[in-house]
């Protein structure tokens, strides 16, 4: 049985895709940013390396990410990102119960 944390990190990463301009250039691949797992939320800009903080709302809202250090649009790839949101949401949905049942004083 994989660890839950390793799925979420493969998830995680293949989780955005870089909105590339000027929209009428095809000719460009768009590339998936490298996300490192770390203590501090949020990734590394793919473009200038600013660091990038994002919430889970942000997330399961499907809100783009802007980079303040070069101006990049980061957008989450919906199709390609459905189970990773299925998972966060999961997740969200534990992390809200738990902290239900500490504030009633059941922990």
């Amino acid at each position: 049985m994989p660890n839950w944390f390793s799925v979420v990190k493969e998830k995680v990463l293949n989780f955005f895709s870089v909105k590339k301009s000027p929209a009428g250039d095809s000719s460009e691949v768009e590339k998936t940013p490298q996300v490192e797992i770390s203590r501090q939320p949020g990734l590394s800009c793919p473009e200038c390396g600013t660091k990038l903080f994002i919430t889970m709302e942000s997330l399961l809202n499907y809100l783009p990410v802007q980079c303040h250090g070069c101006g990049l649009e980061l957008t989450i790839d919906r199709e390609k990102s459905k189970s990773s949101i299925e998972s966060l949401r999961k997740l969200k949905m534990g992390l809200d119960e738990a902290e239900s049942v500490k504030q009633r004083g059941q922990l």
